[in-house]
C-alpha cells in the first residue's frame, strides 16, 4: 500500500510525527506533500525551521502560527543584513570588551574614594525570538583585581573571570579563574572554591617585548577550558591549555602546550585541540610543544623547532579528563607548514548541552553548528592556489569522540568533508566569528596603516545547506540580490568545491574597528580618540511578536 494512497487526515498524523529535518526532506521528495504542509501552519512552521537550520524553542504558550512570522523575519534580517532595532552605547575606551552568550560586557580600571578598582558592566542583549524588552538589561560589579577575560553561562548563573598574577623575580607566573554567581558576583553556590589557580611553566620577570595574555576561557557544563599565551614581538610564542572542573576546582591531569594552539570543548566527552606541531612530536602524546624556553639571567628566551603542517586533534574526555589512549588527528595540507596565525573561530550559538532561555521561540539547531578554522600565511610563504587568509568550514558533527586504535587521517582522506574559503587579499579581513553556520567578519577599505581610518565593510557568509533557497523565497531568482533598507547590502551565491554559500555584504562603508555576533545581532565597535561607540543591531520583527 502506497503512503500516498492514505487519506489526508492519516497523512497529517504521519507528518505531525516528523522532526523539522525529516519533514523538510519529505517535502523535497514530493510536491504533493509540500502542498499539504504549506496549508497547515503547524507543519509549515516546522518545515521553515528545517529550512533555516533552526530548532523549536521552549515557548509553549505561543502557537506555531505565532512563532512562524518571527522566524521568517529573523531569517530575512540575517540574509539581507537589515536590522530591526539599534542600541547604541558610548563609553570611554575600556580595557576589555566583548560578548559571551547573549551578554555584552566591558571592563576597565576606575577610582573610588581614592582607591583603584575594576568595574565590570554587563548588558543582556535583546532578542525578538522571545518577548521583546524596552531596553537592555544592565548590571555593574566592582572588583579588586584586573579582569583579563570574561565568560558567562546564563543557564548555570555562572560568571567566570580570569586574572593574571606576576610575582617576584624567582616566582612563577599564574592565572586565576574566579567562579561567581552572575546575579551577585559572589562565590557560586555550586563551586567548592572561589577560585582556581593555574601555575604556568613561566617564571620570573619577562624580557622586553614579551607579554602574557589569557587567550580563551570556555565553559561547557562542569568543565572550563583555560589557555594562556606567552608571546614575543615577532608573533612567536607558546600557549598552555588546561581543563578544570569548576565545581571542585581540581585541574585535570593532562596539559597541552604549543606555539599556535586553539581549542573547543565539543561535548562532555570530546575536546578539540588545533595546533602547529613540530617535526619530531609524537602524534599520540596529546602534547604539541613547538617551542622550548630557556631561563637565563635576564629572562626567558624562545627557541623554535621545525614544523609540520597544522593538525586538529580530537581527545576523548572521561569525567573531564582526556584519555591519552583515545585520540584521533586530522592533518591539514602538507604545503601549509609555514603559517603565521591559526585559530578556531568561536561559535556563539547554543551548544547541545545548553538549554535556551525560558520563552525562546526557536534557536539554531546545535546539530547544524559549524566549526571554522582560520589560517593565515606569511606574505613570503603563501602556498600556490591559496590567499593570504584561508577559512576551513566543516560541520561540527564531523568530529566525534575517538575510540582506542584511532590514528591520524591525512588531508586527502578527509578534505571532502571540509570547505576551503579563500578570503580576499586586496585588504585586511578581521574579527572572525561564527553563529551557527554563519561566518561574520569585516574588511578594511580605509587607508593602509592609518589607525584613524576605520572605514570597513561587513560580510556574512551563510553555509546553511538551504541558504540559497531561503534567499530566493524573499526575492526573484537571480545570481545576485540587492537590498536597500537601513543598510544598502548585496547578496550573492558562491560555490567552493561541491559546497555553495551565500555572501551578504554592506555596499556602503561603515566605521568599524571590531565586530562580534550573537544569534540575534551583530555588534559593531568603533574606537576613536579615547571613546568607543558600540552599536548593537538586532534582527527580527517587533510587530510579529504575539
Amino acid at each position: 500500500m502506497s503512503l500516498f494512497s492514505l487519506s489526508r487526515e492519516l497523512l497529517l498524523i504521519v507528518l505531525e510525527e516528523l522532526d523539522p529535518i525529516s519533514l523538510l526532506h519529505f517535502c523535497k521528495s514530493s510536491r504533493y506533500i509540500h502542498g499539504i504542509v504549506a496549508n497547515y501552519s503547524t507543519l509549515l512552521y516546522r518545515y521553515e525551521l528545517g529550512l533555516s537550520g533552526m530548532k523549536d524553542g521552549n515557548s509553549s504558550s505561543y502557537s506555531p502560527r505565532a512563532r512562524l512570522d518571527p522566524l521568517l523575519h529573523h531569517r530575512k534580517g540575517w540574509l539581507t543584513l537589515n536590522w530591526t532595532s539599534e542600541d547604541r552605547l558610548r563609553i570611554p575606551t575600556p580595557t576589555i570588551v566583548g560578548v559571551s552568550g547573549r551578554f555584552l560586557y566591558h571592563a576597565s580600571e576606575s577610582s573610588y574614594h581614592g582607591l583603584f578598582q575594576w568595574s565590570l558592566h554587563i548588558y543582556e542583549l535583546r532578542s525578538y525570538r522571545t518577548r521583546p524588552v524596552d531596553k537592555l538589561q544592565y548590571c555593574k560589579f566592582n572588583l579588586p583585581f584586573e579582569i583579563r577575560k570574561v565568560a558567562i553561562d546564563a543557564a548555570q548563573n555562572l560568571l567566570v573571570l580570569a586574572e593574571l598574577h606576576f610575582t617576584s623575580q624567582d616566582g612563577p607566573i599564574t592565572a586565576s579563574l574566579h567562579f561567581l554567581d552572575m546575579r551577585t558576583c559572589q562565590q557560586h553556590p555550586q563551586a567548592q572554591n572561589l577560585r582556581f589557580q593555574f601555575q604556568t611553566d613561566w617564571w620570573g620577570a619577562l624580557p622586553p617585548g614579551h607579554r602574557i595574555s589569557v587567550e580563551q576561557v570556555q565553559i561547557y557544563g562542569i568543565m572550563i577550558g583555560l589557555s594562556v599565551r606567552l608571546g614575543v614581538e615577532e608573533g612567536e610564542g607558546t600557549t598552555e591549555l588546561v581543563l578544570v572542573n569548576w565545581h571542585t576546582g581540581i585541574e585535570q591531569q593532562q596539559r597541552f602546550t604549543g606555539d599556535l594552539l586553539s581549542f573547543d570543548i565539543l561535548s562532555e566527552s570530546c575536546l578539540m585541540v588545533l595546533s602547529h606541531p613540530d617535526e619530531d612530536e609524537d602524534d599520540d602524546s596529546g602534547e604539541s610543544a613547538a617551542s622550548t624556553w630557556e631561563q637565563s639571567s635576564d629572562g626567558l628566551y624562545l627557541h623554535e623547532r621545525g614544523k609540520r603542517s597544522p593538525q586538529i586533534t580530537i581527545h576523548h574526555i572521561l569525567d573531564g579528563r582526556p584519555l591519552c589512549s583515545q585520540v584521533i588527528s586530522y592533518d591539514l595540507p602538507e604545503s601549509w607548514k609555514a603559517i603565521s596565525f591559526l585559530q578556531i573561530c568561536p561559535n556563539t550559538s547554543l551548544k547541545p548541552n545548553v538549554t535556551p532561555a525560558t520563552g525562546t521561540f526557536f534557536h539554531t539547531d546545535p546539530c547544524q553548528r559549524a566549526t571554522v578554522i582560520l589560517v593565515e600565511f606569511p606574505s613570503h610563504s603563501i602556498p600556490a592556489g591559496c590567499s593570504k587568509k584561508v577559512a576551513l568550514v566543516m560541520k561540527e558533527s564531523l568530529f566525534q569522540p575517538p575510540s582506542v586504535g584511532d590514528g591520524t587521517l591525512s588531508w586527502e582522506e578527509w578534505q571532502d568533508r571540509c570547505t576551503v574559503i579563500h578570503l580576499p587579499d586586496d585588504s585586511e579581513a578581521h574579527a572572525f566569528g561564527v553563529v551557527g553556520r554563519k561566518l561574520v567578519f569585516f574588511q578594511s577599505v580605509g587607508e593602509e596603516n592609518c589607525v584613524a581610518d576605520s572605514r570597513s565593510r561587513l560580510h556574512v557568509l551563510d553555509f546553511n545547506d538551504y541558504a540559497a533557497e531561503c534567499l530566493r523565497s524573499i526575492a526573484p531568482r537571480s545570481s545576485a540580490w540587492s537590498w536597500n533598507e537601513k543598510w544598502a547590502t548585496a547578496s550573492k551565491l558562491f560555490k567552493a568545491g561541491a559546497a555553495e554559500f551565500i555572501k551578504t555584504s554592506t555596499t556602503q562603508v561603515q566605521s568599524i574597528t571590531w565586530v562580534d555576533a550573537t544569534e540575534d545581532a551583530v555588534i559593531l565597535y568603533n574606537e576613536r580618540e579615547g571613546q568607543t561607540v558600540i552599536r548593537v543591531l538586532t534582527f527580527g520583527n517587533t510587530s510579529a511578536c504575539p
